[in-house]
């Protein structure tokens, strides 16, 4: 798994690896009861255990007290309507960040092979094995659902116990799902967060780009996420995500902001390298969570086409969001 998840915020590793990372409430937390305790075992289904998964307010699933330990901690802000962004200040310089309750689709028997597991009540964690940096747990349910729990280093001693970091958001993750604790958000009817992107993309339309043609959209287990192409370096891919945070602006030299089927739209090249095939366009929707904040909803589009540039991958991005932009909801 990619180090360095704060994606809103490094859109070269946004687009590099496409992993798109949420935290306070909009409108509100509510929990959802798992199954009754006096009622019959039931498997253990991610859908089950956490409710609907397009609402779950992942920060629900931290507990900055039990990683004070560590070091200083604090919310990092809101990146992502799929995870919950921390970040851990250790002794000296180290500064870790710790995402917590993305859900990917896995093979059981795969992401288990060679690594330990251990069990925590009714869940397995992974301990999936570290690479420089980073390291993450993943509990498993028992669909085939993954939830992540990753910390990545940021700055200082790279021996300065990020897999220790990352058990014990797991351990935490675990128990507050356990225990029925998964906090939902409220949104309104025209949220983002309700609409699966897969929904809004005509395939046929994603087809057109260099080598995609057949490629058959893939939605993430959120719902706020749809990918066509394989997720690896070297293939063309097309992502829609929808997300929140930060209204999009021009940040990097290689983005302009224009107007596209009618609504503000950043684009720009990846890393601001022309050479990079790689392309982003992003344009807000409606506020996120209370009003006054400044936060909005986010519908986010990245292109890559290998052995191409980045411009031309500009020009599929803005071709696409000619396309998808019309049948978001008015903003």
């Amino acid at each position: 798994m990619p180090p360095r998840r704060r994606l809103r915020s490094t859109p070269v590793t946004l687009a590099l690896l496409f992993v798109v990372l949420a935290v306070g409430c909009a409108g509100g937390v509510r929990s959802v009861p798992g199954p009754g305790r006096g009622s019959a075992p039931e498997p253990h289904l991610s859908s089950a255990v956490l409710g609907d998964v397009r609402t779950v307010d992942p920060c629900t699933l931290t507990d900055p007290a039990t990683l004070q330990r560590f070091g200083q901690v604090r919310n990092a802000g809101t990146v992502s309507l799929d995870y919950c962004l921390l970040h851990v200040r250790m002794s000296g310089r180290t500064l870790l960040q710790l995402a917590v309750g993305e859900l990917r689709k896995v093979d059981p028997a795969e992401v288990t092979r060679g690594v330990p597991v251990t069990r925590r009540g009714a869940l397995r964690i992974v301990h999936s094995a570290p690479l420089p940096g980073h390291c993450t747990r993943q509990i498993l349910f028992s669909d085939g659902i993954a939830m992540q729990v990753s910390a990545d280093l940021l700055a200082g001693d790279p021996t300065s116990g990020l897999c220790r970091v990352a058990e014990a958001g797991a351990r935490t993750a675990v128990d507050t799902i356990a225990a029925e604790r998964v906090g939902h958000r409220w949104f309104p009817p025209d949220s983002l967060a309700l609409i699966d992107p897969c929904t809004v993309v005509d395939t046929a339309v994603v087809q057109r780009v260099p080598g995609l043609k057949g490629a058959r959209p893939r939605s993430s287990p959120g719902r706020h996420q749809c990918q066509w192409g394989p997720n690896k370096a070297g293939h063309p891919r097309v992502r829609m995500v929808h997300t929140a945070g930060d209204p999009p602006r021009v940040s990097r030299g290689a983005a302009v902001a224009e107007r596209i089927a009618g609504r503000r739209t950043v684009v720009g090249i990846v890393g601001g390298n022309p050479r990079t095939p790689l392309c982003m366009a992003e344009t807000a929707h409606i506020p996120f969570e209370a009003a006054g904040t400044g936060q909005v909803e986010v519908a986010m589009l990245v292109v890559a086409i290998p052995g191409s540039d980045g411009i031309r991958a500009c020009e599929f991005a803005r071709g696409l969001a000619e396309r998808i932009w019309p049948r978001l909801p008015p903003a």
